[in-house]
């Protein structure tokens, strides 16, 4: 199987680790969010990764020419500028193209999510994407019905909706895409998936894969950083 790993990002609010280095390679008792994310890849039987590149590209690429994981690596290269999430799956087509689903993770989320399991919902189902979704007090929030199809998108604190109400789960950055989705995709180079997906719902199912009861932290700020050392450096 196949994965993208988004890393580009330039990690603004980890300032100022991230005036030296990428978040992608701030470790956690020594170990870096970049290694975390590629060996749960691997121990899903995933052995083949792209990874996005733009804030300290160089280091990333150092850092991986310095290691092997036993998996085959691409680099997608946004130095020119980047793509946002959406774009950034576009761009990275010539490595995830093919005949089986493909999954895409944040470099900066840490959990305990078993994505054989997702895997398995996403066999089960007709479904053109999985949503690794749970309930958590987060401002933006998807919108699921009763089968838990992706109906839209509202903004808590704004109260800003877009699509439909429904039942509110946060996303976890995880995500799990049938080879197709790609057909889908708008012509511009620079786009979300978010967006995407709440456009492609109107057409396509997108599903909600619960993980509400596991464990689970994006590394977006320090005070984060410092609860995911206690929580996930064991």
């Amino acid at each position: 199987m196949k994965a993208m790993i988004l890393a580009a990002g330039k990690g603004t609010r980890l300032q100022p680790m991230t005036d030296i280095m990428p978040k992608a390679l701030i470790g956690i008792n020594g170990v870096t969010l970049l290694e975390r994310a590629i060996l749960k890849m691997k121990r899903a039987d995933i052995d083949e990764i792209v990874i996005n590149v733009h804030h300290f590209a160089d280091q990333i690429e150092h850092f991986l020419s310095e290691h092997d994981f036993g998996v085959r690596i691409h680099i997608s290269d946004e130095r020119k500028g980047l793509l946002d999430t959406g774009g950034a799956v576009k761009k990275a087509r010539p490595f995830l193209a093919g005949e089986d689903p493909f999954f895409v993770c944040n470099v900066d989320v840490i959990s305990n999510i078993n994505l054989l399991d997702m895997l398995y919902l996403y066999q089960m189902s007709p479904a053109m994407a999985i949503l690794a979704v749970r309930k958590r007090e987060s401002t933006r929030q998807l919108c699921f019905d009763e089968n838990q199809h992706l109906v839209g998108w509202k903004n808590r604190e704004s109260g800003e909706l877009k699509g439909e109400e429904g039942l509110h789960y946060a996303f976890s950055g995880i995500q799990l895409l049938h080879p197709a989705v790609f057909e889908y995709m708008p012509d511009r180079e620079c786009f979300s998936l978010i967006d995407f997906y709440l456009d492609l719902a109107k057409q396509q199912i997108i599903l909600a894969y619960d993980h509400t009861d596991g464990e689970w932290m994006d590394i977006g700020t320090p005070e984060r950083l410092k609860k995911a050392i206690a929580l996930f450096g064991r």
